[in-house]
């Protein structure tokens, strides 16, 4: 048992239901000033100490709404340990160490949090040197970042705070219900805006003590934990409006909004934050809350004729008039702000995706970007993710100040990142041919994402960062999420550009179309090319169609295939070559080896890879990109290879085959193209799926490889077993499907069962 508290000195101390004072004068009287006890009701010991340390608040959910860094909890506040939400704000919590029902009850659920993982062993510490009582101590291992929602510390209080924040010069403004200042109703927050520069200074004046008071602090740019569901809780020109015209509260404590800046500002946070629980009626058929938390439409009323507004309190009329007075969020931040709203959804019909080309999209560099490449970097490496560059320029100055305010929601702060890029000075129009889904999880973390290649922009950041301090990282890229936001951009940007962009669109989508009869696609990432299996001169075939921009790795692969056929038969011959397509047989592929499968690559098969490889190396190429996703194994024919976009022909071939590019991987000098991931090699790309290494698989004996593989694979069993097993789970439910559906498509396209099946394969990774 240990005797000193684990906590510093300056640690906010809140102790709930204390059955009397001891504890707290005993810690008071061991210099922990910062303390606050918290009762039902009126009946703590009275101590000239203690008189300024003592709430009563019977108040639901308590022990969660306050600024505590130590939460001692007795009785029923004990129980909270069960519900950890209600906790984890804290750094330590410590129960009393006494045999009675709900002390064991509240022990027994901290040491499951414990289990869990949510906090660190408990300890057994004597509290109060002159009472010696007994406490369980856990600490908490990842504590709540900080929020919005804060405490004003209670030795401080409305009054005291607010004069302090205002001798401290740093521009802040109370946004609402301010009326009986410095009072305040029970549980009512208090909602207040600062400039980016007063968030630390506010942040320690609340952390000066311990609180239950709450405040909600915003920020211009919500910077993290000032802002409102990831967005500015206003758009940052407003906000500068907001502070710009910020006046005294008639002699009282605080900052006010103007009174125009009043009306507007409540009204932006009735219709955009609240919806249909502000209560404000509305024209759309929606029913609004019958009982909300205020009553906004008659406090809008006493404010309307202040701001010049005489129509009726609707939330359609309100709307109408935030826009024409500017003050109506920008098109992308009311998409965002639209998810949870469902009359705002309604409203905002355009921000349903389903019905627009989401292949289109705008890149905005920041100023930095120029600094750091500029136009000519980002579009090579927007180019290199799939996308097909229509349109990039500079922006003029009225053009960059009005992108600033209308697109981003108008927040171009730094954000999470230590600097800012900057207002955006640049704009790349794009337009990807082969839009892609995203995942579940991307779409969970990016609600408003269309095309999963838009993704590649963190990429582009992490490039465009590369090399630099961690100091000087920060976001240059910003891209509009689907097409409907695309348009919205280029109708700010460059409107008298917007025609030709679209005839550019439609043409390369003329060019992109298939004339065949098609009867599967196989594309998967498409960032160069599609891959399709359709019908030529009476028998199935694949089609390799690359985009307009992707013309070199077009003609590196046909060179690749004309010349490696004529005596490798593991290439696969042309059947036909066009303008940026070519075309080769359909394999009956009895391999389907997938990395994802969860097994080893089959020994036999590696080793006529390897040896393929070695063939490649002979004849004076490399392939770049070979790798296990780029074989197949024909029923018939065998080894086949596939895949030569990157080809490479030697300008002087290595002497060894074990020094080839695609097995030592390409040299630091090597300047031909190279895949998004790199050049691949044997240890990269082969051994972990073959089991073995590159002269072991060359030269043991086969007893001896199939025992170092058995070896591997036991090793890596946490990689391999649940790749297998989710293997065999999809390959069960894809079959059910396909069963389902097997009649209906052999009518449809009048297809042999042994043409199906291969039809079904799973498609092999293309570029």
């Amino acid at each position: 048992m240990q005797t000193k508290a684990p906590w510093p000195l300056d640690a906010n101390i809140i102790e709930f239901d204390p059955p009397n004072g001891l504890l707290a004068c005993s810690l008071v009287k061991g210099g922990y000033e910062n303390y606050l006890a918290v009762v039902r009701a009126d009946t703590f010991p009275e101590s000239p100490a203690l008189a300024s340390r003592l709430i009563v608040s019977a108040e639901p959910g308590r022990v969660r709404k306050n600024n505590a860094d130590v939460l001692i909890l007795h009785g029923r506040a004990a129980l909270a340990m069960g519900a950890w939400r209600s906790v984890r704000h804290s750094q330590w919590i410590a129960l009393p160490w006494t045999i009675h029902p709900m002390m064991i009850l509240a022990i027994l659920m901290g040491l499951v949090q414990w289990a869990l993982g949510r906090c660190e062993r408990p300890s057994i510490f004597q509290l109060g040197e002159s009472i010696g009582q007994r406490f369980i101590v856990w600490r908490v291992r990842r504590r709540a970042a900080p929020a919005v929602r804060q405490y004003i510390p209670q030795r401080l209080g409305v009054e005291q705070f607010f004069g302090t924040l205002r001798g401290s010069d740093h521009r802040h403004v109370v946004l609402r219900w301010f009326e009986s200042f410095p009072a305040v109703a029970p549980g009512e927050d208090i909602d207040i805006l600062i400039d980016d520069l007063a968030l630390e200074f506010v942040r320690g004046l609340l952390k000066s003590g311990p609180g239950v008071q709450p405040i909600d602090v915003y920020t211009v740019t919500g910077l993290p934990g000032s802002d409102f569901r990831g967005l500015p809780y206003y758009a940052p020109p407003l906000a500068e409006q907001l502070l710009a015209g910020a006046r005294d509260h008639g002699g009282l404590c605080c900052i006010i909004p103007s009174a125009k800046h009043h009306f507007l500002s409540l009204a932006y946070h009735a219709l955009y934050h609240k919806g249909l629980s502000s209560g404000l009626p509305t024209n759309s058929g929606l029913v609004a809350c019958q009982s909300p938390e205020h009553d906004y439409t008659s406090a809008l009323r006493k404010l309307s004729c202040n701001a010049g507004y005489n129509d009726p309190i609707t939330m359609e009329g309100l709307d109408r008039y935030l826009e024409s007075q500017s003050w109506r969020p920008s098109v992308d931040m009311l998409a965002r702000m639209a998810c949870q709203k469902e009359w705002l959804s309604k409203r905002l019909e355009w921000s349903r995706t389903e019905d627009t080309d989401n292949g289109l999209c705008v890149f905005l560099l920041r100023a930095l970007a120029c600094q750091r490449g500029g136009i000519e970097r980002a579009v090579q490496l927007i180019e290199m993710h799939g996308f097909h560059v229509l349109h990039s320029i500079p922006l003029a100055d009225n053009v960059s100040e009005a992108a600033a305010k209308t697109i981003r929601g108008g927040n171009w702060g730094r954000g999470p990142w230590k600097t800012s890029g900057g207002p955006p000075v640049a704009a790349i129009v794009a337009y990807d041919s082969e839009p892609q889904p995203l995942s579940r999880r991307c779409r969970k973390r990016f609600p408003f994402v269309a095309n999963a290649r838009i993704l590649c922009k963190e990429q582009i950041r992490d490039e465009f960062n590369r090399g630099l301090p961690k100091e000087q990282h920060c976001n240059m890229i910003h891209s509009s999420d689907n097409g409907h936001e695309a348009l919205d951009y280029l109708s700010i940007l460059c409107p008298q550009d917007v025609q030709m962009i679209l005839e550019r669109v439609a043409a390369l989508n003329r060019g992109y179309e298939t004339q065949e009869p098609l009867l599967a696609t196989w594309t998967r990432f498409g960032r160069r090319a599609k891959i399709e299996v359709v019908e030529y001169q009476g028998r199935p075939v694949v089609k390799k169609t690359f985009k307009p921009h992707m013309q070199k790795f077009w003609a590196r692969e046909v060179t690749a295939l004309r010349e490696l056929s004529r005596t490798l038969l593991f290439t696969p011959p042309l059947v036909a070559v066009g303008a940026l397509w070519l075309m080769i047989p359909l394999y009956d592929d009895v391999l389907k080896y997938r990395r994802s499968s969860g097994k080893l690559l089959p020994l036999s098969v590696a080793k006529q890879a390897i040896s393929a490889l070695r063939d490649v190396y002979d004849a004076g190429f490399a392939v770049i990109d070979a790798s296990v996703d780029n074989i197949l194994v024909d029923r018939n024919e065998g080894l086949k290879v596939f895949d030569y976009e990157f080809c490479h022909r030697y300008q002087q071939r290595p002497a060894r085959f074990e020094d080839s590019y695609d097995v030592a991987g390409c040299p630091a000098s090597f300047d031909g193209e190279l895949p998004i991931h790199g050049g691949n090699s044997y240890d990269r790309t082969w051994r972990p799926y073959v089991g073995l290494s590159l002269p072991s698989l060359l030269n043991d004996p086969v007893w001896l490889q199939h025992l170092k593989r058995a070896s591997y694979y036991a090793i890596h069993a946490h990689r391999f077993v649940p790749r297998l097993l989710r293997h065999y789970a999809q390959s069960l439910y894809t079959r059910g499907i396909a069963h389902l559906g097997h009649h209906r498509e052999s009518r449809a396209v009048g297809l042999e069962h042994s043409q199906l099946e291969r039809l079904h394969a799973t498609p092999r990774r293309v570029a």
